[in-house]
């Protein structure tokens, strides 16, 4: 009993340490995602839409059927109700739509041969934005039973009702890439419209090369004459959505 106690007591402190080092691991995982939800307040537009993009390759062997149950699996556990799934088969692709009143989930999987299985993942809302970190990890949750690989692009944006000022933009930008430790790699600029690349230290995890470079942060801004607004998009690593 003597040698039994201390036994117990070292699991316990062991479990304790293993719970902290999983909470801490998946805290830091996402952490960027408050950095880069204050910085979109700080441009202070009115909240239009957030999306996040992903797409992975299957790492093992499935079928037709198999690929059908993973992508309706992977709506259903993203989406609310299950009720509002629509499947679509053509040939060798599924295709699992879920639609509510805020959100809609685009889900595409593609047997691209005998061995190679795609997913395509398309999350859209637009009523609410505090919500991206939890989405994002049952986005990643779910990939990763399919995949080591996940890359997920995530893209918000927001609108002003009229045309900003250069000196407004220039704040503007200077306020998102300072509250991101961000670093301005190069610009796009055109009449109305205007493109910035940087790169972040919060966000390592999503770089990709861009002029010899690593870039993670994309920030575009355009205005629309028809309507005299302007919206303003953050993304990381880049912009995916035509704007």
């Amino acid at each position: 009993m003597k040698l039994f106690k201390p036994i117990i007591c070292l699991f316990i402190v062991f479990l304790s340490l293993f719970s902290v080092v999983m909470i801490y691991g998946q805290s830091n995982q996402t952490e960027w995602i408050d950095k880069f939800i204050e910085s979109f307040e700080m441009t202070d537009s009115n909240f239009k839409f957030y999306n996040l993009k992903s797409s992975i390759m299957i790492q093992k062997d499935v079928d037709i059927k198999e690929l059908q149950s993973i992508c309706v699996e992977i709506a259903q556990n993203l989406g609310d109700n299950h009720n509002e799934l629509n499947l679509k088969k053509r040939k060798s692709e599924i295709f699992v739509n879920y639609n509510d009143k805020n959100t809609v989930i685009s889900i595409v999987g593609v047997k691209k041969n005998s061995k190679e299985f795609y997913i395509i993942v398309d999350i859209l809302n637009n009523k609410v934005y505090k919500n991206i970190e939890n989405i994002y990890v049952k986005l990643e949750n779910e990939l990763e039973k399919y995949s080591n690989q996940i890359n997920i692009n995530v893209c918000i944006a927001g609108e002003y009702t009229k045309k900003l000022k250069n000196t407004k933009i220039s704040d503007i930008l200077q306020k998102i890439l300072y509250n991101m430790y961000a670093e301005k790699i190069d610009d796009i600029e055109e009449e109305n419209f205007l493109s910035v690349n940087a790169y972040s230290k919060l966000l390592k995890e999503n770089n990709l090369k861009y002029l010899n470079r690593e870039m993670n942060l994309n920030i575009g801004i355009r205005y629309s004459e028809d309507d005299d607004r302007t919206t303003i998009y953050m993304a990381t690593p880049i912009i995916k959505i035509d704007y």
